[in-house]
């Protein structure tokens, strides 16, 4: 009897364990979707988000959904208040000096890894990339060229650890600049001109391309402080 019971469970396992492989997919694939949508301001700052509405628009269950949620409150982008119900998080010049004050010391350091570790191709690549962002004048494709870059480079800095880091605090300085570009639209977009950072990385200088990147974070993070402040006043 004892043996038979056994033989049910471990008959059992390969199916258990297939649902919930099945059910991380789909909350993966919820997580992006919410993700892209939290960041690119499809669902606005303190916006209401009802889990079963969600899974009747992106057609997934609800466990995935409330997965995704979880992540995402994780990363500062959803907030959930107990019986309250969940919301876009808001923003604020405080989650701008608080974003600024982390990206400046690893976004330095990505790069700085960047210019030591990146394929001779993907230097190649950067520059690149650099000279046709620094040609673009359209404000959302420099913001999405932008991203790219940045992209690009942790992956060139070979941590895996630091990318989680990296990405987790772009996706926050991003969602600032598309609250700007909604908001507080410059008149006049500056040129984005990585050249400088992608050569320093193409020659494998890595203080100057920590330099060079810091110096960036700072230049952004100043803009976005003084489109909020526009903004707000």
């Amino acid at each position: 009897m004892e043996g038979r019971g056994m033989m049910n469970i471990a008959a059992m396992l390969p199916g258990s364990e297939k649902a919930a492989k099945s059910e991380s997919r789909f909350s993966d694939k919820a997580y992006g979707i919410l993700l892209e949508r939290l960041v690119r301001l499809h669902y606005q700052p303190l916006q209401p988000l009802n889990e079963r509405e969600l899974t009747l628009e992106l057609e997934i269950g609800l466990a995935p959904i409330r997965e995704a949620l979880r992540r995402l409150e994780g990363e500062h982008l959803v907030v959930i208040y107990p019986r309250r119900g969940i919301f876009a998080a808001d923003i604020g010049l405080r989650d701008q000096q608080s974003i600024k004050e982390v990206r400046l010391e690893i976004e330095g350091l990505a790069a700085a890894l960047a210019a030591m570790r990146a394929m001779p191709q993907e230097r190649q690549s950067l520059v690149k990339l650099a000279d046709k962002l620094a040609m673009e004048t359209d404000i959302s494709a420099q913001i999405a060229g932008d991203a790219e870059l940045h992209r690009q480079i942790y992956k060139m800095a070979r941590n895996d650890y630091l990318a989680v880091m990296l990405t987790q605090n772009f996706n926050l300085a991003l969602r600032l600049w598309y609250f700007c570009n909604q908001s507080a639209p410059s008149p006049t977009p500056e040129s984005v001109d990585h050249r400088p950072l992608a050569r320093a990385i193409m020659g494998g200088d890595s203080e100057t391309a920590r330099t060079l990147m810091r110096n960036h974070v700072v230049h952004d993070s100043d803009r976005v402080r003084d489109l909020l402040f526009k903004g707000s006043s």
